[in-house]
This record gives structure tokens, sequence and C-alpha cells, in this order.
């Protein structure tokens, strides 16, 4: 068991759309938003300013609810190929510096997905896996890391199914290609699983570089009949991958013990799409899983 973490929630689930995608236009307004998280029984939010809201309105509104933030995520949408780096890298050191204004120091960064790229066609299975194109990929992270520490801020590279970066094997590159001191491991439970990766030994591996962690459950037995017929992404969302924390089928309390004991960053829930249909209960269920198995000081 780590020492002592801090809890937050990714609000996701008010965004899953009938598709099995996300839809952020779902989401509710977002005083409403942060007041409903903060009644479901977290205390902290993913750092994330909303459309129209200046750094000092988010900042205000996270007061008046009682909320603290957790580190956010910036999704890289280029392979290092396609002529896009440019522009990636000047939007990574706009969102650092935002990230900074809020007075975080990390960040996680994930490749970009779309309905009609191929692995989100044929998700988890490395499809048309390139040595080339991690290394390109690698390379543009190194930017975009070096763009973001000059602001003060270190991402974490975030393996993700349905980009280029999905499986263990393509996040281990990347991990060993680049320092600590540049890039940190954002390891995704759910997602990593998904993929096929030893979750609990990849963390393990990679420990002393995880300043937070994307705590999400799934039915492996969902993931194993999609590949089994084919599925795309969607399609395997829909067949009821995703659940709240302690409701799936993975050891999520054995995996996070493979932290360091020290342990005191973020595990940040996250449910792509509510097995319980009411996104505010589905975060309440998710808010108490998470107290009752990963207690606080005051709470044990």
């Amino acid at each position: 068991m780590p020492g002592t973490p801090k809890i937050a929630l990714n609000p996701i689930q008010w965004m899953a759309s009938a598709d099995g995608w996300l839809d952020p236009s779902l989401a509710p307004e977002p005083k409403q938003r942060l007041s409903l998280i903060k009644q479901a029984g977290f205390d902290a939010v993913m750092a994330e300013v909303p459309a129209d809201f200046t750094v000092e309105q988010y900042l205000a509104l996270l007061d008046e609810t009682g909320l603290t933030l957790a580190p956010g995520y910036f999704v890289c949408r280029s392979d290092g190929r396609d002529g896009n780096q440019a522009d990636v890298v000047a939007a990574a050191t706009e969102v650092a510096r935002q990230h900074a204004q809020l007075g975080m120091t990390e960040i996680g960064l994930g490749l970009g997905m779309a309905k009609d790229r191929p692995r989100v066609l044929h998700p988890a299975q490395a499809y048309d896996a390139d040595d080339s194109r991690v290394e390109a990929v690698t390379a543009l992270i190194g930017q975009i890391s070096d763009a973001m520490l000059a602001e003060g801020v270190r991402p974490s590279l975030h393996p993700h199914v349905g980009t280029w970066i999905e499986t263990e094997e393509e996040g281990r590159a990347v991990l060993d290609a680049l320092p600590s001191s540049r890039l940190g491991f954002l390891p995704d439970t759910g997602h990593l699983a998904w993929a096929g990766a030893d979750v609990g030994r990849f963390v393990k591996d990679y420990a002393e570089r995880i300043p937070f962690v994307h705590v999400k459950d799934c039915r492996l037995s969902v993931a194993a009949e999609g590949r089994e017929k084919g599925w795309g992404y969607q399609q395997t969302v829909l067949a009821g991958l995703w659940v709240e924390p302690g409701r799936g089928e993975l050891d999520l309390a054995g995996i996070i013990g493979n932290l360091p004991s020290e342990f005191d960053g973020w595990l940040m829930v996250e449910v792509d799409r509510p097995d319980i249909t009411d996104p505010y209960e589905s975060a309440q269920v998710s808010a108490r899983w998470m107290h009752a198995t990963f207690p606080s000081p005051a709470q044990s």
C-alpha cells in the first residue's frame, strides 16, 4: 500500500456519449459540475480551465466549490512526422504556461485519437506497429518536454489505447529514451490492462518517475471478447468495458501497491463510460470505494 496518496476525479463520466465516445458538450456547466464533484465525495479535480474562463476566474470557482487541483492533461495531435510538430509544441507551451499559473508542476501527456484512426478501429492490438514511428513520436515528446519544462511543468507519458503509444513495449521505449528529469510516467490502469500490459510490473519498474496514476477499472473479459470478434474501440466500450473502480476485474489495490511506500502523489479516478447510468451516482460510488481502499490518516 502506498503512503498517503491524494484522491481526485477526472469527471469524464458526464461526457460519455451514446456512440461510445466522449462529448464535452454533454457535461454540466462548470460551476454545477464542480459542485457535483464535491458533493459526490471528491476534494480534488483534474486541472482544466473551462473555455471562456481566465485562470483567475477558474481558481475563484474552485475556491467557491471547495475543490483543489490535480494535474491536467495535454493531447499531442501529431505522430512526429506529419508536419504538425511545431504547432503541437507551441500548443504544449501554452498549456504548460497555464498549468504553471494554476500552481501545477506536473501534467499528463498522451497522443490523440480520432474515430477513423487505424488503432481506434483495431484497438489494443499494436495494430500497424512501427519502430520508426515510435522514434519520431519520442523525438517530438522530447521537444514537448523541453518546452513544458521551460515553463516549470514536467509532462508524464500516458500510453493510451487507440494511439501510437498504446502498448507496454511502446511505452517503455519512450520512457527508456528520455530521462525522468524530462519525462515522468502516468500509467492508466485500464488502458494498459486492455492493451495486455503487466500493469503491476510496469508500475513497479518505473515507480520512481510516477507523479500520478489514472485509476480506471475494466472488464478484461469484454476486452478479450472484443479482440476475438474484431470490435473497434467504441463497440468494445459500448459492450461494457469500463466500470467504476472496484466493480471490474482489475486488482487496483494490488497494482497501486507497487508504488513506493512514501508515494504521496495523485490517484485520479477516470470512468470513461459509467457502468452506473447516472454520472453523479457513478462519482459517488467511485469516491466511496477510493476513500475506503486508500484512506487518509484522518480516515484510518
